[in-house]
């Protein structure tokens, strides 16, 4: 059920049996010419949808922009400064809250949201009891790390991957672009290279970390539906408990 798509009613029909919402979140920054600005927002979206179709949960439209601070020296990129996207989280989730939500999964294709969608989840638990809300990155579903090793190469990379150029292309039924199969330069130690500039200078082309020869639309295909499966395991467990 896409919360975009139905009427006040059928949202409170839905909440006398379940108390469940996926929230995508996403960004609009650069993925070099290997794939679109909205690379880490379309495929939580998409993820979302097909385990709403399937299992019936309510689907919120997506936060779109991210904390993208280290990429804005590339065209097309929005970033949202980390207190502004911690309370837009909690306002979204205090306003489900409100409704009746109780069981909430912020599913993010982007890294970086992490810190910001974290804190926003204890500011709205620690003032809201019987809230289970959880923050997720799509690439640590159950058994995903493990999945994208045997179907693409032991380092799938940290930015421009190869399992989301393959997902993306494979989502967009549409021809993959002719960008150079390059091996990007290794990624960043924990902690470090996070301003704009530093970015820019170690990083020229955008990616990290990344193989691109092994990009397959195939094996992005396998592993998208590899995601809906192990998503669809982890609600049902979820609203088990």
């Amino acid at each position: 059920m896409q919360l975009a798509e139905v009427t006040t009613e059928e949202v409170a029909k839905y909440l006398e049996k379940r108390k469940l919402v996926l929230v995508p979140m996403g960004s609009l920054e650069q993925h070099w010419k290997a794939a679109p600005l909205g690379c880490d927002t379309i495929i939580p979206v998409k993820l979302c949808a097909e385990v709403g179709d399937r299992t019936g949960a309510a689907v919120a439209p997506a936060i779109p922009y991210g904390m993208s601070e280290h990429h804005m020296e590339f065209a097309g990129t929005v970033s949202l400064a980390p207190e502004t996207l911690e309370l837009v989280v909690a306002d979204v989730l205090e306003s489900l809250y409100v409704h009746g939500f109780r069981r909430m999964v912020l599913l993010s294709g982007h890294g970086g949201n992490g810190p910001s969608a974290e804190r926003a989840i204890r500011r709205v638990c620690s003032r809201r009891g019987g809230l289970d809300a959880r923050y997720l990155l799509y690439r640590n579903l159950p058994g995903a790390v493990s999945r994208q090793k045997e179907l693409f190469c032991p380092d799938p990379g940290y930015h421009v991957t190869v399992t989301e150029v393959s997902m993306i292309w494979y989502l967009l039924d549409r021809e993959i672009p002719d960008f150079p199969r390059i091996k990007f330069p290794p990624e960043p130690s924990r902690g470090e290279v996070r301003g704009r500039r530093e970015w820019k200078l170690r990083y020229p082309d955008g990616g990290a970390g990344s193989d691109l020869r092994y990009v397959s639309t195939e094996k992005g295909a396998e592993f998208f539906r590899f995601l809906v499966e192990s998503f669809c395991d982890y609600l049902d467990e979820m609203e088990g408990n």
